[in-house]
């Protein structure tokens, strides 16, 4: 429980310091804390139920500091942590590039539902290509950074001792390879 509400209070501050940083860099080229911390939680985390959870909390924390569509965050965080969360047991994400390739991939994909998401729901906004050339920036300053978001997570749950906590590819032994 304490683990739980510990990675709470880090996103949350970790939104705090993303807007922070919104006042100081461009445009694009301030990285998405609060989805890289779903996105290093997700990869490490052991149950799904109380991760969706820690993920929801987070995602509707950025849509009250957004101004967005209320849930939209919410909705995509929790896709985000399912897709972290099943990764993991396929890929393997622990090295650096790994993770800062599937990061980008994932922060494109996060996007573009969340321009999906606001267009289907409020009228008049509509998909617009123009913006999607500042997804770049984003992408490869959310890939960059995630590695570091991801050992900050995992340097947390260290100290908070942890040993169920370990994720990262799991192979059973049992299962025959095909």
């Amino acid at each position: 429980m304490k683990r739980g509400l510990a990675l709470v209070a880090v996103g949350i501050l970790a939104l705090g310091v993303q807007g922070g940083l919104a006042t100081l860099l461009p445009r694009g080229y301030c990285p998405d804390l609060g989805l890289l911390a779903v996105l290093a939680i997700g990869l490490q985390w052991r149950g799904m139920a109380s991760g969706m959870g820690i993920a929801a909390v987070l995602g509707y924390s950025a849509d009250l500091l957004s101004g967005s569509l209320f849930g939209a965050h919410a909705l995509l965080r929790i896709l985000l942590f399912c897709c972290a969360y099943l990764a993991r047991r396929q890929l393997n994400l622990r090295g650096a590039v790994p993770l800062a390739v599937f990061a980008a991939g994932m922060t494109v994909l996060y996007s573009l539902g969340l321009l999906g998401l606001t267009s289907f729901f409020s009228a008049g906004v509509g998909l617009r290509w123009s913006e999607f050339g500042a997804l770049l920036p984003q992408a490869v300053v959310n890939g960059v950074t995630a590695p570091l978001v991801a050992w900050g997570v995992d340097w947390l749950w260290d100290k908070l001792g942890d040993d169920a906590f370990r994720g990262g590819l799991e192979i059973d032994p049992r299962r025959p390879v095909a």
